[in-house]
């Protein structure tokens, strides 16, 4: 059984309200909603929340699969509460219907902009390798000019090798870095009761997105941003 895991916490301060802010006519989590509810691949959509507002309007989307919906307590849902360990802890230990043959396909409401065959190929990825999943994408600009700004206004390189360094500044001749983008994560539950584990990409491979389209909404700058995509995304 896959199930579509939604975590939508009301507490955000950055931002407030902001995952049921509106996104072309949609709230904010309804987006990663929708693309559970159109994969074939996933059973169930798992909805979790602190917040009865957002409870009760995820009970009024039509779908058409089954909806669980996950009421979280207050003090799994601070801005000190790390997902993955939730998963592990109470999550586990109040939804007893999962077992260790079940999967855990994360979708964060922050980053909506998602490609449906990404859903079944990063599926396909974690059953055919036996391992968790997630989401990447390369850096837009180089990592290996990477540099701190200290006192003074000198800087230092990240790297020893900086091009900053040994002027070998050709964009062609840098190596490629990628980071984890928040679109899915791929989890079996087995590796969820694994308690040596402490992060969510532990024993994990990466899966490259293939949007064009990435945004992390964390701020009324990245949202009005995120407006503007919304208007021509098409997923």
């Amino acid at each position: 059984m896959i199930y579509a895991f939604i975590p939508a916490r009301a507490g955000s301060t950055r931002l407030i309200d902001k995952n049921f802010l509106i996104l072309k006519n949609k709230r904010l989590f309804e987006w990663s909603m929708n693309t559970a509810n159109e994969s074939k691949e996933v059973n169930k959509i798992i909805f979790s929340s602190d917040s009865n507002k957002y409870i009760e309007y995820a009970n009024s989307i039509n779908l058409n699969k089954d909806l669980i919906i996950d009421k979280r307590s207050s003090e799994n849902s601070t801005k000190n509460t790390k997902i993955y360990d939730y998963l592990k802890g109470d999550f586990l230990k109040n939804n007893k219907y999962l077992n260790e043959k079940d999967f855990i396909l994360m979708l964060l409401p922050t980053q909506p902009f998602r490609k449906t065959d990404d859903v079944k190929k990063i599926i396909e990825l974690g059953r055919a390798t036996k391992q968790n999943v997630f989401s990447s994408r390369q850096y837009d600009f180089h990592v290996s000019f990477a540099f701190e700004t200290l006192e003074g206004n000198s800087f230092k390189p990240l790297f020893s090798d900086s091009p900053i360094l040994t002027g070998n500044t050709r964009s062609q001749d840098q190596a490629l870095y990628f980071h984890p983008d928040g679109s899915f994560y791929f989890l079996s539950i087995k590796s969820l009761m694994d308690k040596t584990s402490n992060s969510i990409y532990n024993n994990a491979i990466p899966y490259e997105s293939t949007s064009e389209f990435f945004i992390d909404i964390d701020n009324k700058n990245d949202y009005e941003i995120a407006k503007e995509i919304a208007k021509f995304f098409k997923p």
